[in-house]
């Protein structure tokens, strides 16, 4: 009877205990976040990638992360992603009963500015009712008689063009969303500045400007 009352008494002394093992077997909280300036889901500045991850259980064991399917790396701090173009960006986190959890994201950068140029107007041109000729005296004025269309080539490879607005002076004149970026310049008198700019999704812009131009359109 002895016997069988310490053994009785050892079953629930291991039953207890095994009672008090903490099992784990959820994975750990994970979380990427990315600083940077953005516009329609495209960063036209560096990015700072920050990953966050934790374990109230067996704590965390490891976290690494890679760029473009390249080799795993350890997380010790910030990443700083500063090339242009589309990135898969993978991180994990492993704790220490070997639970893992995994995040990928899509990561679309645009630094470029787009590129953009006057389709038929030219500095030192003298245009009547929009055809251009070579101004022969010196200096070589920018003169327009007779109304005209001003046509821009606008072109951006990586987020694409939003628009191209059209300025006389200061102020905005037209804002084309779609090519052929085109400007209709009607009844106007004076000098003025003409400027171009291009504007792409990811809200980097370009200017052209040729200044001084001398403007007789009566209708």
């Amino acid at each position: 009877m002895k016997k069988i009352a310490i053994l009785m008494a050892s079953i629930f002394i291991l039953a207890s205990l095994s009672g008090c093992v903490k099992k784990d077997r959820e994975a750990p909280y994970l979380k990427v976040d990315f600083d940077g300036i953005s516009n329609n889901g495209w960063y036209r500045s560096n990015v700072t990638v920050t990953i966050h991850a934790i374990d109230n259980k067996s704590g965390v064991k490891e976290i690494k992360y890679r760029m473009d399917g390249d080799i795993w790396r350890d997380y010790i701090m910030p990443v700083k992603i500063k090339e242009s173009g589309e990135h898969l960006f993978e991180c994990y986190a492993k704790d220490k009963k070997g639970n893992m959890a995994y995040i990928n994201k899509t990561l679309k950068i645009d630094k470029i500015k787009p590129k953009i140029s006057f389709q038929n107007f030219e500095a030192g041109h003298t245009y009547l009712w929009g055809r251009g000729k070579t101004t022969l005296r010196i200096p070589k004025d920018t003169m327009i008689i007779g109304s005209m269309d001003i046509n821009v080539n606008a072109s951006d490879s990586l987020s694409g063009m939003q628009k191209v607005e059209f300025y006389l002076g200061d102020e905005m004149q037209f804002s084309d969303n779609s090519p052929p970026y085109s400007w209709h310049l009607g009844k106007t008198i004076g000098v003025y500045n003409i400027t171009a700019i291009a504007y792409d999704i990811a809200g980097n812009e370009n200017a052209i400007t040729i200044p001084d131009v001398q403007i007789f359109i009566m209708r």
